[in-house]
């Protein structure tokens, strides 16, 4: 018996569903309103806090520029730049130019390295600093995060060639077992004296 109560259950036709066009309508509607209202609140809140954050970059960019190389001023430069070069100004103090800061990028053992450079009217290295890194702690940080490791960097330039790692003539020592990020910082310096060196020239 109840054998044939499943079966007669089984062969009753299944209810259908059917879906309301306006009250889908209505939830379409009220879902969009919610978007709009969502998309609208955030474009306010972005035009409120973008001058801000705007303002606390410009801050921190200015604050590394003064650090290898304080200036009154820091005027861009419009010049055909490398691409691991991502600007370069002109320092300025008392209406005269006192050498050059160049924002550079290089590859680390972990990824990019940004860094600024400041460098004299004779081409020699004023100071390194790094604005961002992703090396690996007390490894790569060996390097990017210690200023004492940077500062050997000035008073370098290119006079006697481009600068090396641990050799050569234009000799940069690196720190032993971060050699990758010794010559990521390197070639980083080095791109920041090539941008600047047919500047040294016309201003010579």
């Amino acid at each position: 018996m109840s054998n044939e109560k499943a079966t007669a259950a089984a062969r009753q036709p299944k209810p259908s569903i059917s879906f309301d066009p306006q009250y889908i309508g209505r939830i379409t509607g009220v879902l969009l309103a919610i978007c709009l209202v969502v998309a609208l609140l955030l474009g306010v809140v972005n035009q409120i806090t973008k001058p801000r954050i705007d303002a606390i970059e410009a801050e921190k960019v200015r604050l590394a520029m003064a650090q290898v190389l304080p200036a009154e001023e820091y005027v861009p430069v419009e010049a055909s730049l490398p691409k691991t070069v991502v600007s370069l100004s002109q320092a300025r103090s008392g209406g005269q130019s006192i050498g050059w800061v160049a924002e550079t990028t290089a590859t680390g053992s972990q990824g990019p390295i940004t860094m600024m450079v400041g460098i004299d009217p004779s081409g020699k290295i004023t100071g390194v600093s790094i604005v961002s890194h992703s090396e690996t702690p007390n490894i790569g940080t060996k390097v990017v995060a210690d200023q004492s490791v940077l500062d050997r960097f000035t008073g370098m330039s290119h006079e006697d060639g481009e600068i090396t790692v641990n050799s050569g003539t234009n000799r940069f020592d690196g720190v032993s077992g971060a050699t990758v990020s010794s010559r990521g910082v390197a070639a980083g310096v080095n791109a920041a004296l090539d941008a600047v060196a047919d500047l040294i020239v016309k201003e010579g």
